[in-house]
């Protein structure tokens, strides 16, 4: 880590930040009455408890192999068989546009503006979840070929 001291400092910021905020978003819970509000502070306390998360993770590997291998061909090394990643993301591809597919029809089926908030806003999530896959797609199988 001692390579990256600036970029570890942030980060470890960055973290305590969204530790606050999960705790902040988890009293705001508790004071908010609608159940549409209440369920959007939970997906943001959510978010920012993955976030945390996320940013540990970083800096677990930032403190690890330092080696001139990129965080990519460390994360890969271990799998056995390429074939079977592949087919699993290929999956997860499949199972998110049906999820995707759902959400669009259950959105026209409702006049409910906080449910259609609430829906549109996992659909985005389902957006996402395909540029993630896409992104581990096209790194990935490229170094585990």
């Amino acid at each position: 880590m001692d390579s990256h001291p600036e970029l570890v400092q942030l980060i470890r910021e960055q973290v305590e930040i969204e530790k606050q905020s999960v705790a902040r978003l988890a009293e705001t819970e508790r004071s908010v009455g609608t159940g549409a509000a209440k369920l959007l502070l939970v997906e943001m306390r959510m978010d920012s408890q993955k976030h945390a998360a996320v940013l540990e993770a970083v800096l677990e590997a930032l403190k690890g192999d330092q080696s001139s291998k990129s965080l990519w061909q460390r994360a890969f090394h271990g799998f056995v068989d390429p074939a079977i990643v592949k087919r699993e993301i290929e999956n997860h591809r499949a199972l998110g546009k049906s999820m995707q597919t759902h959400l669009r029809e259950e959105m026209s089926k409702t006049n409910d503006e906080a449910i259609r908030t609430l829906l549109k806003h996992l659909a985005e999530d389902e957006r996402r979840h395909e540029q993630i896959l896409e992104t581990i797609s096209q790194r990935a199988y490229r170094i585990i070929r």
